[in-house]
């Protein structure tokens, strides 16, 4: 969903870590696949594996897979908010009452931040004023599956909506 969600930007890039082979089919041929070998130093480890073949120009949507509830008008109204943000906001950030979640859109001069980093977290938070909140609707933006039972709760609410 996250892949068919960003369809009409550039094109999507998916990072894979563990178990990347078994995952790779499983990836719509619409995203670009990269594989991360040092998954095991974390997710920041991925997002600058990605980010070494994006343009150093370029803004990113970080866009956690594990949040199958977001929807395309979410991704819309992120990239419609970055292009109205203003010079010193170099974050858009999607917050549903008062909980802050994913995706988020992040500035090409962020990257210097991020290769010094230990999470992409320390990045997004060190500067709260460089934060553009964008209001949305839906608790989709922080619910995600790490468990099981989390997974299943992600499939029945998908189920409902579809």
């Amino acid at each position: 969903m996250a892949v068919e969600n960003c369809l009409g930007f550039e094109r999507p890039m998916v990072v894979l870590g563990c178990d990347a082979g078994r995952v790779r089919p499983a990836v719509p041929r619409a995203a670009r696949v990269v594989v991360n070998r040092r998954w095991r130093k974390g997710q920041l480890s991925s997002l600058l594996c990605g980010l070494v073949r994006v343009p150093r120009s370029a803004a990113v949507l970080i866009y956690p897979v594990d949040h199958p509830l977001i929807e395309k008008r979410i991704v819309k109204q992120l990239a419609w908010e970055f292009q109205r943000r203003n010079a010193l906001e170099e974050i858009v950030m999607p917050r549903h009452g008062r909980k802050y979640g994913h995706p988020i859109v992040i500035s090409a001069e962020l990257r210097h931040e991020l290769s010094r980093a230990e999470t992409t977290r320390e990045v997004v938070y060190r500067i709260p004023e460089r934060i553009r909140v964008l209001q949305v609707d839906t608790n989709a933006i922080y619910e995600d599956f790490d468990t099981p039972e989390t997974y299943r709760k992600c499939v029945r609410k998908f189920q409902a909506q579809s």
